[in-house]
């Protein structure tokens, strides 16, 4: 979302317009994500502005492939690790994160250097790009986090200009009246309870199937969740608490409605079975 209000602010002129966008592809982002991303691919290709699509594989086959052992694929792709939570014995904790760097700062990496004719191990001039990240007020601590390479020369625009996700909300429905899915796996293990509901069914079916094959990894001590629970995923309730009482104290309040009737009518609950 903020990505796309960045480079649509561009293409309105608000900004500057930039060289090039890219979008790094884990393989396994949400259908409504790649629909997105060809319609913004057209709207900016109307103002100039290219949007590469680059990649490191499939997020979701390395990991499946790790869960054997295996440190790499057919083809030398290593995987890597996603933040799965793990129990052991009761003791619950996470695997390493290593998702981001190897699927989307590394394959932007390599896709900018490409973009600028540099050979494998060729050194880059210092500073020589300027590259812009969507981070808003409210993930700002997230700026502290990102390392900077020799090559690059970080901004954060929305930043500068002090807008936060819910203004980026506003603006892109008030300049093209869309609302944009958020960027993440299907499967991310970062999901909340709306993100998990917000699915469609295939979708959650399929990331039910890739809970299910990660549980037993090689060389992992406990077992492994998608979900913080550390229960499996299709038996995860994603109700809020509020939501369940209010479900459950509709339940309680209809049972004892359906037991006064029957009182009231001088029946008893075999009568009304037969």
């Amino acid at each position: 979302m903020q990505s796309s209000t960045l480079l649509l602010m561009a293409c309105k002129g608000i900004i500057e317009k930039p060289n090039l966008a890219i979008f790094s592809d884990t393989g396994w982002e949400s259908q409504a994500t790649y629909i997105h991303l060809e319609w913004l691919k057209i709207e900016a290709g109307k103002h100039g502005i290219e949007v590469l699509t680059c990649d490191n594989g499939n997020i979701r086959d390395k990991m499946i492939i790790s869960v054997y052992g295996k440190k790499e694929n057919k083809n030398g792709e290593r995987w890597a690790s996603m933040p799965c939570y793990v129990d052991n014995g009761g003791k619950i904790g996470m695997m390493r994160r290593q998702c981001t760097y190897e699927h989307k700062i590394t394959p932007i990496k390599k896709a900018t250097r490409k973009v600028l004719g540099l050979i494998p191990y060729q050194r880059a001039p210092k500073d020589c790009v300027e590259q812009w990240i969507g981070f808003s007020t409210d993930e700002a601590q997230r700026v502290f986090a990102r390392k900077k390479d020799r090559m690059t020369f970080l901004r954060f625009p929305l930043l500068e200009m002090n807008m936060s996700r819910t203004d980026c909300q506003k603006w892109l429905y008030d300049n093209y009246q869309i609302v944009v899915p958020k960027s993440s796996c299907i499967g991310c293990p970062f999901h909340d309870s709306n993100e998990w509901k917000a699915l469609p069914a295939n979708e959650f079916k399929d990331a039910c199937e890739f809970d299910k094959a990660i549980r037993y990894k090689v060389g992992m001590r406990g077992t492994a969740y998608l979900h913080r629970s550390c229960k499996p995923l299709e038996d995860v309730d994603f109700r809020s608490t509020q939501e369940i009482m209010e479900q459950d104290y509709g339940q309680q309040n209809w049972i004892k409605d359906e037991k006064l009737n029957l009182f009231v009518n001088n029946l008893s609950i075999a009568d009304v079975e037969a």
